[in-house]
Formats: structure tokens, sequence, C-alpha cells
């Protein structure tokens, strides 16, 4: 016993006083006697048990400083020099807003190593952004929009995701995955994505080109194959079912989101259909306002698509009608819009009625929405007749029109019965903003727009 308690004093008096030193991260460490991670004098007194004993501490190698397979007074010296040696500390994040140093084995996060400070965003390092839907081989007609930085995890305004099940058809090329850019401020740390659902599938390219997937492992990938600071990704949802699911950009040695995103599925379809001469342009033309109003609903979240009124033919056929019936048998669309201008509002009546005559054959759907800005019959080019008919089976309809007269040709829409406001909409002329309004700049007012955008965002699901 007397032996011990001198040798207890000789080592400890060998010690600075005060020294505390964490260990380098090795597999097994010799150094540390009671295994918490810590070089400093709590190691000095089962050091000198197994010295005494001859055995081993908290783990197979502790106090064996020169590998010999036993603990010996061989050891003392690197014992004593292994508490006194400086081992470096730096930042360690347990989470994007939590830092603090300590050395890479006491770091129970990410350790960013040795000298690394806990600056303000020291541990938020990475970035997720997400942009609205592809329309086709590209963006067109909208400008390429990301989702704002506020809004990412909103389940309503966040990321719209259409659903990518077998037999969906895209004839201008795959265009349902969405566009993710990953970003990082530190290249050298590698980074990995966690998802909350299996729906959630992430590709290298925008088509899907063979062995471009990125596998998920227990819903956690490997390192992001990162050429320098920036990714970019496309996003899938690959099941037939509609949902929520949160992607998060994490640190590859942690467990703590740097970023995340939540997506998800369109219900909806929204087709926005100008007047005659009308077609969609990048930028938009100021003087076009349903394309103005479709960019707006856009850039809100909803899956809008802008066409000609001329792609919706007089008996209601034609391309805007193949891309709804694509939509509801191939992506589990269950709500329909549509809102026009001019002739587009005669074109979204027979859309309407081509959709509601042929629904045993295409599945289960509902008009949700439709709207007639001065509507005008679309039977052919020169067509000047009101719209008057209300669409078949919507369960809402917007009218707004004014009364034509010679400085516009006598164009204008009428009253349509059942159509907000009631009982068959507004004739502008009756407001103090709208006094004076033609046929060529009724669908300009921003008034028109907002009750437009208002009454139709209201009554859609996300």
């Amino acid at each position: 016993m007397m032996r011990g308690r001198i040798l207890l004093a000789w080592v400890a008096a060998l010690v600075v006083a005060g020294s505390s030193t964490a260990n380098g991260g090795t597999t097994c460490d010799s150094c540390d006697l009671n295994c918490d991670a810590v070089h400093d004098a709590a190691d000095i007194g089962p050091f000198v048990a197994a010295l005494l004993g001859g055995g081993s501490g908290c783990s197979a190698c502790a106090g064996d400083l020169d590998a010999s397979g036993g603990v010996d007074g061989r050891d003392i010296q690197g014992f004593v020099g292994c508490l006194l040696a400086p081992v470096p500390v730096g930042a360690c994040c347990i989470g994007a807003a939590a830092c603090a140093l300590s050395s890479e084995a006491a770091c129970a996060g990410l350790w960013l190593g040795a000298g690394a400070v806990c600056d303000p965003g020291a541990c938020a390092f990475g970035n997720l952004t997400a942009y609205r839907p592809q329309h086709g081989a590209g963006y067109f007609p909208f400008s390429k929009t990301a989702v704002g930085e506020a809004d990412e995890e909103d389940a309503v305004l966040g990321p719209g995701i259409r659903i990518n099940a077998p037999g969906d058809v895209d004839p201008a090329g795959e265009d349902d995955l969405i566009e993710l850019l990953v970003e990082t401020t530190r290249p050298g740390v590698p980074i990995a994505l966690r998802r909350e659902s299996g729906a959630l599938r992430v590709w290298t390219t925008r088509n899907k080109a063979a062995g471009t997937e990125i596998a998920f492992v227990n819903d956690k990938t490997t390192a992001l194959p990162m050429a320098g600071s920036s990714l970019t990704l496309w996003v899938e949802w690959g099941m037939a079912a509609h949902g929520t699911a949160e992607l998060q950009l994490q640190p590859l040695a942690a467990e703590y989101a740097l970023d995340t995103l939540r997506f998800h599925t369109f219900h909806h379809i929204v087709m926005a259909l100008g007047g005659e001469s009308q077609v969609p342009s990048v930028p938009v033309d100021p003087n076009h306002g349903t394309f103005v109003l479709g960019i707006a609903l856009y850039q809100r979240g909803f899956d809008v698509h802008m066409h000609d009124e001329d792609d919706v033919t007089a008996d209601g056929s034609g391309p805007v009608y193949d891309e709804v019936v694509n939509a509801v048998r191939n992506r589990m669309v269950d709500e329909v819009s549509s809102f026009g201008y001019s002739h587009g509002g005669g074109s979204t009546h027979d859309l309407a009625e081509r959709l509601d005559n042929d629904r045993a054959g295409i599945g289960v759907f509902e008009i949700v929405a439709t709207s007639y800005v001065d509507g005008v019959q679309n039977d052919s080019d020169f067509d000047v007749d009101q719209e008057t008919r209300r669409p078949p089976s919507t369960v809402y309809h917007a009218n707004q029109y004014q009364v034509g007269t010679l400085s516009d040709f006598f164009l204008d829409g009428g009253p349509v019965l059942n159509s907000d406001p009631p009982p068959t909409g507004l004739n502008v002329e009756t407001t103090p903003w709208g006094v004076g309004a033609t046929h060529f700049t009724v669908d300009d007012f921003v008034q028109v727009r907002s009750f437009v955008e208002t009454n139709l965002a209201a009554r859609l699901t996300p």
C-alpha cells in the first residue's frame, strides 16, 4: 500500500499542475486509463493500479504506452509524456448553430480540425436550393425560379413535386424531377443527404441516365460527389402515392441538418390560356395579364402550365387536354383548374367541356376552379361571340368583363350565371378603378389579376 502511494505521488509530481489535454482519437488509447476521452490527472490512479497489478485499465491497451503487451516501469515515462503533451483542439459541431472547442476524441459531433474556431456560422456550412418545376426540356415559359429560403420547409409553399410513377408520359422530355443545388463552404468536409421517405430518389442527371442514381443506405447517402463547392442533383418522387417528405443535407460524420427541404406532391394542375395572338414569352410581356398571373402563381408554388389559347381546339382537344389527362392518369392529379382571357376564356370553356364529357375514361378528378376575363368564344380565330356559358362541372367560376365600344371593335365578355362575384360576375366598368376599360386592357388591371389569383389559390391543394 505504501509503495502504491509513493508511486502515485511520484507520477503526479511529474505532471504539470492543471494540465488537461484530450487524446488524439486513436482506436485504442493507451494513455486514457479511465476511458473518458481526456488525458488528465484522473488517469494517474488507474495507471498506478495497472502498474502495480501488471494488468490493464478500462481498455485492452490502457497503460501500455510502449505496446509491449503489459504495464510496467518502462511505461511510466511515456505515460507522463502523454499527460503533458499538448493535443490539438478545434471547433466541434453538434448542430448547425451549436459549436464548442474540443479535441477530436472528445467531440460528440463533427470535428472541423485542429485550430478551427467557432465563428458564427462555422457549423452551418452547407445549403440546399430547390427550384420550381421544369416544363419539357427546361423551364420555358417560366424563368428558373428558386424556392424562397423562408418557404423551404413549408408543406404548402415549399418545393412542390410531381409524382413520377411508371407510365407517366413526358413528350418533351423528362420534366417531373426537381432541380436541386447543393452548396458547401467547406469542400474538404464530406457531406451527405438524408431522406425521410424512400419516395424521394436522387439522381445526378435530369433524365435519370443509367448509373446516375445516388444510393441511400438506411436513408442516408455516402459522401456526395462534390466537385468543389457546389453540385447539381435532381430529385424524383418515385412512389405512386401522395405525401410530404424531408430531404436534409448533413455532414457525413454527424447527424445534424445543415439545411432542410420539405417536398410535397402536387394534387393539382393549372392551365393559363392567353388571348388571341398572345403567346408565352420570357421575359413575360407585361401587357399579357394572363401570363403575368400565371407566373405569379408559379412563383408561389403552383403547378402552372401556360399556353397559347389555340392549343385548345374548338372541341376541347389538343396539347392542353393531353397534359391534363396525363396528369390525372399518371401523376395522380385530382384537381384541375383553368383560366383565360378573351379567346382563352372560350378555350377554358371548351377544355372543361371535353374533360367533363370524357371523365369516365380519364380517371377521378374535379374541375375545382375556372375563370374568364372578358371571355370570347373560340370556335375560330375570328369568333367574336361573348363566352357566357359557365364551364361544365366547375365547382367555382370567376367572371370579369367590360362593355365593348367602337374603340375595341365591340369585343367584350358578358354575364355568366352562377359566377363570382354573384350572380353573374363583375362588369369592371362599374367600379372606380375599371372605368374606361377596353377589351385590350381589361386583363392588365392588377385588381382583375388579384381577384383571380386569390380565389383560385384558395381553392387548390398546393
